[in-house]
């Protein structure tokens, strides 16, 4: 049985309906002031009810939100989180955002152009050659996805800006990408050399999750290939029960998964995906739990009961716990993940959940690290989302706060598009399936490697405004 919705769905429908009004406001210590203050009231408030780490919290009158007050309500509102962080240094991933922009990490009807980029070298030959901003994937119906752009084209000039690895063009990428700006030029190089030059614009589109699938022949094995990019809710589900059927009558040997740039999303569609995936060994068996902190445990959570659908909420872990309800005929006795420094959250989740049932394997890079997760909280046209749960697995498992290291060290080949046999990580994972072994990476293969590490520092400046995180629908 699966265990009962600690949350239900229609909360996170509350966090992008609520409009202003007295139940958005909780009681605070002067029972007075401006919006803008009862916002930086609530946004500790709350915290101090829900925090995975609430102890850590200090009294009203010693932390003082109102002290915190930006350059507007929602600036106000993250410099509170922002200080209930630095109270716990495992806690990088708190945050505060409004109704519009959780609708979209929730649902994936977002408002961009419908890709990414990051930094990489091209991998021909010794010496290295110099570091493009390419294409890491693109969405089906965005403007980018209808323009024909597709993973490993490089990005070489934007609005007639000529495109460097450096600081400037860091600046440039980032306010294009996050800036008010809904349009723009975007000159692309193609593998063959060729250019295409095409004005983008800012469009809401429904993010598709899965980015690509196909079957892949080797050794006389069918190896089923899935890029999955982020756990958004049902139409997630709805797509990975589509690929895991297209699997199924192909009749495949083995699978591998590329999470490679999946930030998280909902813990219901990791459910969905762990169910596909387990061996049906797992079925009845347990999955996860959710861990909550002692004063939500013991029913103390006068704040949030006052939220529709918290009232008779139950946080203790035996009523919030997953068994595995194995879906579809696959039954696999091992898995491979492709994943990287971007792998995070409930992509983690699913690793760690599996791990006690199946042989997982991880080629690439070292993911992330998030073993925790929240929910939103409406206050006013915002959602608060503190850190509120972590989860374990079967197995006792929880804490992997500096992610997990792969079984092979493989260079991301983002100059190659899904599903190119050539692609570092990808070959590694079809050697292993062919031959038993991952073998020893060439000299050029770990210059490669060592040159992806070296520009992380500017790759987390790029990504940083990304949602990254696992919520409980």
């Amino acid at each position: 049985m699966k265990a009962k919705f600690i949350v239900p769905a229609f909360i996170l429908l509350l966090a992008l309906s609520c409009k202003k009004n007295d139940d958005n406001v909780p009681s605070q210590p002067t029972g007075n002031g401006s919006e803008e203050e009862l916002l930086m009231d609530s946004v500790y408030l709350y915290s101090k009810e829900v925090y995975f780490w609430n102890d850590v919290i200090p009294s009203y009158e010693q932390f003082k939100p109102r002290q915190y007050k930006g350059s507007d309500e929602l600036s106000s509102a993250q410099n509170v989180m922002a200080a209930i962080r630095d109270l716990q240094p495992k806690d990088r991933f708190s945050f505060v955002t409004t109704q519009e922009e959780s609708q979209a990490i929730q649902t994936g009807e977002d408002k961009d152009y419908g890709f990414f980029v990051k930094a990489a070298t091209l991998d021909t030959e010794e010496p290295l050659d110099s570091i493009y901003w390419f294409v890491t994937y693109v969405y089906d119906h965005s403007t980018a996805g209808a323009a024909g752009v597709e993973r490993g084209w490089i990005v070489n000039k934007i609005n007639g800006t000529q495109l460097n690895y450096d600081q400037a063009s860091a600046s440039v990428l980032n306010s294009t990408f996050f800036g008010s700006a809904t349009s723009a030029s975007f000159e692309f190089i193609k593998p063959d050399t060729t250019t295409a030059t095409v004005t983008l614009n800012k469009t809401t589109f429904q993010a598709n999750s899965v980015l690509h699938k196909e079957v892949i022949n080797t050794d006389g094995k069918k190896v089923g290939y899935l890029v999955f990019n982020q756990f958004f809710g049902q139409h997630s589900r709805d797509e990975l029960r589509d690929a895991f059927s297209f699997f199924q009558s192909q009749g495949i040997n083995d699978l591998v998964v590329d999470l490679r740039y999946n930030p998280g999303g909902s813990t219901e569609t990791q459910d969905t995906l762990a169910d596909l995936i387990a061996p049906q060994a797992a079925n009845g068996q347990r999955m996860y739990a959710y861990q909550f902190n002692q004063q939500l445990q013991q029913g103390n959570f006068p704040l949030l009961k006052r939220k529709p659908g918290f009232q008779n909420v139950v946080f203790t872990e035996d009523v919030n716990s997953i068994d595995f309800e194995k879906a579809g005929s696959l039954n696999l006795s091992r898995v491979f993940f492709i994943v990287t420094g971007s792998t995070a959250s409930a992509s983690e989740l699913l690793i760690n959940n599996l791990k006690p049932y199946m042989d997982v394997k991880l080629v690439g890079d070292t993911t992330y690290g998030k073993p925790v997760g929240f929910f939103p909280i409406p206050v006013f046209n915002y959602a608060l989302y503190p850190i509120s749960f972590r989860t374990i697995n079967s197995a006792g498992q929880a804490d992997y706060y500096d992610g997990f290291a792969p079984d092979k060290l493989a260079n991301d080949g983002v100059n190659k598009n899904w599903g190119d046999v050539t692609e570092p990580s990808l070959s590694a994972v079809l050697n292993y399936i062919a031959t038993g072994t991952f073998g020893r990476p060439a000299r050029a293969a770990m210059l490669q490697m060592d040159a992806q590490h070296s520009m992380k520092p500017m790759q987390k400046q790029l990504e940083s405004k990304k949602f990254i995180g696992m919520y409980k629908e």
